[in-house]
C-alpha cells in the first residue's frame, strides 16, 4: 500500500510551552491537522507591541501499517503569516530530548566565547549596573565601541555564569597607586554597556590586580559562530510561469528575533551641526492677501516665506490676532493657532470656528541662511545636579536660534527659544527657561533632575550680517582686457562671433565703445572692458585690433598748491589732448609726519572737451580740459600704518 499524504503527521513534544523546560521528549500525541492554535497560541496585544519569540518542538513522522519505503520527505512552511510583522522559521537541534532552554541558547549563540582580553574588572559590579570599570596596563589597548564581550564568573566551576554585553561607550584615564612605596601608573577603562548586569560580578582591587591575583570574573572577546541553519518560506515577487527556470522571491531574509534597533539614514548634515538664523529680508513690513481661505483645525496656511518672530498680525472673524512667541492669540488671550517662523506655516487650533475667510496678514519677511552651530556642554555631576541652570552665552544667540537639551532617566528632553526669549518644550512638563538677547544670559528650569554623567547641551546660532539684494539692478556681464601696450590710438576694434553672426564694437575719441557692445578703454594704460549687448556663448574668442605708439611725457615742477591743497597747471604741447590717454603721477607727503607717496590718476572723459581725473578705485580728485590741457587737481593719498602701543601695568606682590 502506497504512503499517502494522510500518513505524514506531526507529533507533540512533552511540553508545548515557552518555558525553559518546554519541548523535551517525544510524547506520542499527534497534532491534529486543521485546528487553530494546535501548536502556537494567538499573539497577544502585549507581544505585538513589545515583541516575542515562541518556540515549539515537534516530531515529523510517517504512520503506515505496511513496509513501504519512504523515498524522501521535506518539511516546509506552506503558507506564511498574513501579518508582515510575524515570521515563521524552522530549525533542528538534532536532539530527541533537549528542551527550550537549549534551543534558545543555540539561537543566541551567534557569538561564541573567544580568548581573554586585556582588562580585569575592578572591585564588584552589582546587578543592574550598566557600566564596567576594568584595569589594564597603559600599553594595553581597550576594547572599541560596538564590541561584544562576555563576562564569565567563576569559570570552570559548577556555578559558572556568563553574560554577553555590547559596548556603547568607552572612556579611559590614567590612574596611580602606591606599591611598596613606589608610584605606579595603570589605565582604567570605563565601558558603558547596552544591557544591565543580570547578577553581581566580583573583580579585584587595583592593588590585587597589580600583584597578579586571579579574578573571579574575567572578560573574553567574542567570535562569530554562525553554525545554525534556519529555514523559511518566501512569497513570490511575481507569478512564476510554466517553462521558466527562475522565480523571483520577495526576500531572502526572515526575522529570527524581534529587534528594537532600526537604521535611519541622515543626509546633508554637517558634523559640526547647523543652525537656522532668521534675518530680516526687508526693512519694513508687508501685507499678503489670502482670499477665500478655509480656516479650520484640519487646514494649514502657508504664507510663502520665512517670518521674523513676533511680527505677524491679522484680523480673524472680527478679532485682532497677534503673534506671541509663535502662538497666535486674540485680544482675550485665546490661542487660535501657531506659526512656524522658518517655514511660514500657520496651523489652526480647535478654538477657531471652521469658515471661509479673507485674510490680510501683515508681517516682516525673513531669510533663513544656514550657519554652523555654536555649542556648549555643561557636565552634570553629583555636586551640581539640580533643576535650575544658568549661564552666559558668548557670542550672543540670535532670536529663535537657541536649543537646550538634557537627559533624565535615560531620555533626552529638548527646549527651544520661541523667538521671544522664552524656552519651551513640546510639553510644559519638559521645563521652561529664558534667554536675554542683550547680555546672552540664560536660565533653564528642567522638568526633572538631569542624570549624573550626562551633559546640559546648548546649541545656538548667532546674529549674522547680511546684504539685502532685493530690488537691485542686475548688471550686464563685462569682459575686462589688457592690451599690454600703452599709448593706444583711438579706434580700437573688437570682433567676435555670436551664434554664427559677426559682431563688432569700436572705440571713439572719448574711449567709449559703440556698436554691438558698450564699454570703455583707457588709451594711456591699454586697459578696458566691453559689455556685449547679448551675452556671448561659452569659449567665445574676442579679437582686438588696435594701433599704438610712443606716449608723450612731461614733468611739471615748482607747482605750489593753494590754501585748499589744489594744484593748477597745464600739460601738453598746445594741441588738443586725446581723451582717455592721460595718466598723472603726483608725489605727496604728510604735513606732519614724513610719509611720502605717489597718487596715480587717469582721465575719464565727460565729453569731448572735459574729463575727470580719477584714482584706480574711481575717486574723482580733479578735472582736465582736453582743448587747453588745463588741469586742476587736489591729490589725496590714504595710507594705513599699524603701530604697536605698550601700556604699562603695575603688578603688586608679596614675599
Amino acid at each position: 500500500m502506497a504512503i499517502e499524504t494522510k500518513d505524514l503527521v506531526l507529533y507533540k513534544s512533552e511540553r508545548l510551552m515557552d518555558t525553559d523546560d518546554g519541548g523535551g521528549k517525544y510524547s506520542g500525541q499527534m497534532i491534529e491537522d486543521g485546528q487553530s492554535n494546535n501548536l502556537l497560541p494567538d499573539i497577544s496585544e502585549l507581544n505585538r507591541a513589545m515583541g516575542d519569540v515562541s518556540m515549539r518542538k515537534f516530531f515529523p513522522a510517517v504512520t503506515t501499517a505496511g513496509n513501504e519505503v519512504l523515498m524522501g520527505a521535506t518539511v516546509f512552511i506552506s503558507k506564511n503569516p498574513k501579518d508582515p510583522n510575524v515570521s515563521a522559521l524552522l530549525f533542528s537541534t538534532k536532539s530527541w530530548t533537549d528542551e527550550r532552554k537549549s534551543a534558545k541558547n543555540r539561537v543566541e549563540n551567534y557569538s561564541a566565547k573567544g580568548g581573554q582580553i586585556a582588562g580585569t574588572p575592578l572591585d564588584t559590579h552589582y546587578k543592574g549596573m550598566k557600566t564596567l570599570q576594568v584595569a589594564m596596563f597603559p600599553s594595553e589597548t581597550e576594547s572599541a565601541v560596538g564590541s561584544t564581550l562576555v563576562l564569565v564568573s567563576d569559570e570552570g566551576e559548577d556555578h559558572e555564569h556568563e553574560q554577553y554585553v555590547r559596548l556603547t561607550k568607552v572612556e579611559t584615564r590614567i590612574a596611580k597607586l602606591m606599591i611598596d612605596g613606589k608610584e605606579v601608573e595603570y589605565k582604567i577603562a570605563t565601558y558603558s554597556i547596552s544591557d544591565a548586569l543580570d547578577q553581581d560580578f566580583v573583580g579585584l582591587s587595583a592593588k590585587l590586580w597589580y600583584q597578579g591575583e586571579k579574578s573571579r570574573t574575567i572578560i573574553r572577546e567574542t567570535i562569530v559562530a554562525d553554525t545554525g541553519k534556519y529555514y523559511a518560506s518566501s512569497n513570490l515577487a511575481s507569478d512564476g510561469k510554466v517553462g521558466e527556470f527562475t522565480v523571483n522571491a520577495k526576500s531572502i531574509f526572515a526575522q529570527l528575533v524581534p529587534s528594537a534597533q532600526t537604521e535611519t539614514p541622515i543626509l546633508d548634515v554637517n558634523a559640526a551641526g547647523e543652525s537656522v538664523v532668521l534675518v530680516a529680508g526687508n526693512n519694513g513690513i508687508i501685507t499678503a492677501h489670502y482670499p477665500n481661505i478655509t480656516v479650520d483645525v484640519s487646514q494649514n496656511l502657508y504664507i510663502g516665506l520665512a517670518v521674523i518672530p513676533s511680527s505677524v498680525s491679522f484680523t480673524l472673524q472680527g478679532q485682532q490676532i497677534s503673534d506671541q512667541g509663535g502662538l497666535l492669540k486674540n485680544i482675550q488671550g485665546v490661542q487660535v493657532g501657531t506659526i512656524d517662523y522658518q517655514r511660514g506655516l500657520i496651523q489652526w487650533t480647535a478654538a477657531v470656528v471652521g469658515s471661509s475667510e479673507y485674510l490680510d496678514i501683515t508681517f516682516k519677511p525673513a531669510a533663513a541662511p544656514m550657519q554652523h552651530y555654536q555649542s556648549q556642554a555643561i557636565p552634570v555631576t553629583q555636586l551640581n545636579q539640580s533643576t535650575n541652570w544658568t549661564g552666559v552665552l558668548i557670542p550672543i544667540p540670535a532670536p529663535g536660534a537657541l536649543t537646550i537639551s538634557y537627559m533624565s532617566q535615560g531620555k533626552f528632553y529638548e527646549l527651544k527659544d520661541d523667538g521671544s526669549g522664552q524656552l519651551r518644550g513640546v510639553s510644559s512638563s519638559f521645563g521652561s527657561g529664558v534667554i536675554n538677547y542683550e547680555t546672552g544670559s540664560w536660565l533653564l528650569t528642567t522638568g526633572a533632575l538631569p542624570d549624573v554623567g550626562t551633559p546640559i547641551l546648548l546649541s545656538w546660532g548667532t546674529p549674522i550680517v547680511t546684504f539685502v539684494r532685493s530690488n537691485l539692478s542686475v548688471e550686464k556681464a563685462a569682459f575686462d582686457f589688457n592690451l599690454g601696450q600703452t599709448g593706444i590710438a583711438p579706434g580700437v576694434t573688437v570682433n567676435w562671433l555670436l551664434e554664427g553672426e559677426a559682431k563688432t564694437a569700436i572705440s571713439n575719441a572719448q574711449g567709449k565703445f559703440t556698436g554691438d557692445a558698450t564699454g570703455e578703454i583707457n588709451y594711456a594704460t591699454g586697459m578696458g572692458k566691453i559689455i556685449p549687448s547679448k551675452l556671448p556663448q561659452k569659449n567665445t574668442q574676442f579679437t582686438v585690433i588696435y594701433n599704438f605708439g610712443t606716449q608723450l611725457g612731461q614733468t611739471k615742477s615748482a607747482i605750489s598748491p593753494d590754501s585748499n591743497q589744489k594744484l593748477s597747471f597745464t600739460i601738453g604741447t598746445g594741441a588738443a589732448i586725446q581723451p582717455n590717454s592721460v595718466e598723472l603721477a603726483i608725489p605727496v607727503n604728510h604735513s606732519v609726519k614724513d610719509a611720502p607717496g605717489t597718487v596715480v590718476l587717469t582721465d575719464v572723459p565727460i565729453n569731448s572737451s572735459t574729463g575727470n581725473l580719477v584714482t584706480r578705485t574711481g575717486d574723482i580728485q580733479g578735472t582736465i580740459n582736453y582743448t587747453s590741457g588745463a588741469v586742476e587737481v587736489t591729490p589725496i593719498l590714504i595710507k594705513k600704518e599699524f603701530i604697536q602701543i605698550y601700556t604699562p601695568t603695575t603688578v603688586y606682590g608679596s614675599a
